[in-house]
């Protein structure tokens, strides 16, 4: 099993997916979208699904714990200042979804491995690895590229 802390701030860094260790790797069968776990396609991560959905009352940025003031932001560092980017929510199915600060669906993590994948698309954009004793969100380029292309 696979833990995130339920309230804490989340660190995002950006990391080269050839720069990442094969246990990281989505050429690992337990981090490939590929894999029915991972897959959009599966119940449990579809963004349709009520636990996941953008619409769910407690996945909403209008939710106190989901608001600039939270326990659970998703935070930037950026030429030494801190930008909060999103906020993340752990589902009652065990998913890990992550939002823009409006509310957007932009990642998710199975809660079974380290692997995030895209929140609509379901490829891999990234993991949940700890880095210098912290558990930090590390996006690639493509979900560098999906963080930065939702306005946040």
């Amino acid at each position: 099993m696979f833990a995130v802390p339920v309230h804490a701030d989340l660190m995002v860094e950006f990391i080269a997916e050839s720069s990442l260790p094969y246990e990281y790797s989505p050429n690992n069968i337990d981090n490939s979208s590929n894999n029915i776990d991972n897959s959009i396609g599966n119940i449990d991560n579809a963004s349709g699904n009520i636990y996941n959905s953008e619409g769910n009352l407690d996945n909403s940025p209008f939710n106190l714990d989901n608001g600039a003031s939270g326990n659970k932001r998703l935070l930037l560092r950026k030429d030494g200042q801190l930008y909060r980017v999103g906020y993340y929510v752990k589902a009652e199915n065990g998913v890990i979804n992550f939002f823009s600060t409006k509310g957007a669906r932009l990642f998710y993590n199975t809660g079974k491995g380290p692997g995030i994948f895209h929140g609509k698309k379901g490829f891999f954009c990234g993991v949940l690895a700890i880095v210098e004793g912290e558990l930090k969100m590390l996006l690639t380029e493509k979900g560098k590229q999906a963080l930065m292309l939702t306005k946040t």
